[in-house]
């Protein structure tokens, strides 16, 4: 009986106590299931944007600017000639030109002397 009094009424975890616990693994698992499905929504966010594809079909316009300004040049400076073909359009820029997106290059019309991206859809950068 004396140890029985030193132990204490010691009966293992009591109904309030399993209660509490499984209350805080509930929120933890909420906690947790909120977290993924939001990471999974932002991946998707970020995949269906592309921020970096927006880049870089910005970065061939801005070449194929460049490329219209130096045909703009040729055309004032040969009595409103324009260039024969692509290759001379090329010859036009201190080096060939380098476009970003996969498979970027220029289509060019030597009679208007229009150019224009092969690649414009953010998508296929």
């Amino acid at each position: 009986m004396r140890l029985r009094r030193l132990m204490g009424n010691q009966r293992g975890l009591g109904l309030i106590e399993i209660a509490v616990v499984l209350v805080v693994v509930a929120v933890a698992g909420a906690l947790v299931y909120k977290y993924v499905g939001s990471t999974a929504k932002t991946v998707e966010k970020f995949q269906e944007e592309r921020p970096l594809a927006h880049a870089r079909l910005a970065a061939d316009q801005a070449t194929l600017t460049a490329l219209v300004g130096a045909l703009r040049t040729y055309q004032a400076t040969h009595e409103g000639k324009w260039p024969a073909d692509k290759s001379a359009v090329i010859a036009l820029m201190a080096g060939p030109p380098r476009f970003q997106c996969a498979g970027g290059d220029f289509d060019y019309d030597a009679a208007s002397g229009a150019v224009r991206l092969t690649v414009t859809d953010p998508a296929r950068c």
